[in-house]
């Protein structure tokens, strides 16, 4: 799979189970926007990058000296950073990527402040506000948000069937048995236990929130708790710092139920915990929830399919999408909605699966920062991610889908805004 090609998906779980529905494989019609193909040349002792030649032997054109690249930021990224850190320097030894998982709040606000490099975030950040108009958002990679449970008597091979309005009740205290009938009915032939549920939740600043409330808030109407990095969620809620901590609370609370990003679905599979299958829009009416065929795993096509129903309404500068349920979702005074008239909200006749909680994964650098020299060296890895760093090499390992076309062409056009010494 190449960056210049649209993700392309394939039939499988990406745990290596079987899947829930089958679909055909995508089209290569990327979003409108940027007709931008990004091209790599190799020269004689290094490669055209974006703006830059870089050394193969040396970062920098020869230097000796070690440059240390800063990260903060979201947990969902981090896996993915701390492939493409060490795959840059295996190529550019003088330049060293140093990655942190602190969540998207703490990856937000490190950048703003200057204090590293880059900040991680899952929630691309409106820079139009004053105290953070020197910042720009580069989208990394397409990626995904599951429900997990910890489910004593179910497989975890069962997959149970779970839409936005279900996992809102759950998480505002609407729903509190395993047994409710609103889960009963769209999981026929389960035997699921009377036990009480357990909603787990992130204790830090975190994206993965944004991304869980705002499926919830766009699912259901008796939804209270808004959306954001931070909610004040129902005081039975127990919760855990970063993806990490997520997999490990919900590995010791029987019964719990979590939402955790894809990067870690091998640790969490390793753990025993089983994950759900998605309602789409058509499972949050009035009928659809009992309706098996409106439910949806998370296949690399599936969440392809989601990414293109909400990128091919690409509106550069801003780039504002979440991509929860095929849309591209705007804050409003009355909480998230998706753009009226984009079709992006249910699923189409080209992308008929869209899995419901897909996302862009966004880096933050500053514009304009005080150290000229050293920006150039934070310039030429994202654009190495733009590139070497879209292979399946480092996106498979962590569950991503590259980029398409369009959005590294706007990633491109962004780069060179970027202030940097020569």
């Amino acid at each position: 799979m190449t960056n210049a090609q649209t993700a392309q998906g394939t039939q499988d779980d990406l745990s290596g189970g079987t899947i829930r529905r089958k679909s055909s494989m995508m089209s290569k019609g990327a979003a409108a926007g940027l007709a931008i193909v990004l091209l790599i040349v190799g020269l004689a002792g290094g490669v055209v990058v974006g703006k830059y030649v870089l050394s193969s032997s040396s970062s920098g054109g020869g230097s000796s000296a070690v440059t240390s690249i800063t990260e903060t930021g979201s947990s969902l990224i981090f896996p993915a950073m701390s492939l493409w850190g060490p795959g840059f320097s295996k190529l550019y030894p003088n330049v060293n990527v140093t990655p942190q998982s602190t969540g998207s709040g703490t990856g937000q606000s490190s950048a703003e402040a200057g204090t590293v490099d880059i900040g991680g975030t899952d929630v691309w950040l409106n820079t139009t506000t004053a105290t953070q108009d020197t910042l720009l958002n580069f989208p990394s990679a397409i990626s995904a948000q599951l429900i997990f449970y910890n489910l004593p008597g179910v497989s975890s091979s069962t997959h149970l069937n779970l839409n936005g309005t279900v996992i809102a009740m759950i998480y505002s205290g609407a729903i509190t048995k395993w047994n409710d009938p609103l889960i009963q009915a769209a999981n026929p032939g389960v035997s699921l236990p009377s036990n009480t549920i357990v909603p787990i939740h992130r204790s830090d600043g975190s994206g993965d929130t944004g991304m869980f409330s705002s499926m919830c808030e766009l699912s259901w109407s008796g939804w209270t708790f808004g959306h954001g990095t931070t909610i004040q969620w129902i005081a039975s809620s127990p919760s855990y710092n970063g993806n990490g901590g997520m997999v490990t609370g919900l590995s010791n609370t029987q019964y719990g139920i979590a939402y955790i990003g894809i990067s870690y679905l091998s640790q969490a599979s390793a753990a025993g915990l089983g994950y759900a299958a998605l309602g789409d829009n058509l499972a949050n009416s009035a009928t659809g929830g009992t309706d098996a065929a409106n439910y949806v795993l998370p296949t690399s096509q599936n969440i392809a399919y989601d990414a293109n129903l909400g990128l091919q309404y690409l509106a550069p500068p801003s780039l504002a999408v979440s991509l929860i349920l095929g849309g591209d979702v705007v804050g409003t005074t009355n909480g998230p909605t998706i753009y009226p008239g984009e079709g992006g909200t249910n699923p189409t006749v080209a992308y008929p699966t869209p899995y419901p909680d897909v996302n862009l994964e966004y880096l933050l650098i500053q514009e304009h920062p005080k150290d000229l020299s050293h920006q150039k060296y934070v310039v030429q890895f994202l654009e190495w991610i733009l590139s070497y760093g879209q292979t399946s090499q480092y996106l498979s390992a962590v569950n991503f889908l590259p980029l398409t076309p369009a959005i590294i062409g706007y990633d491109m056009n962004s780069l060179q805004l970027v202030s940097v010494s020569n």
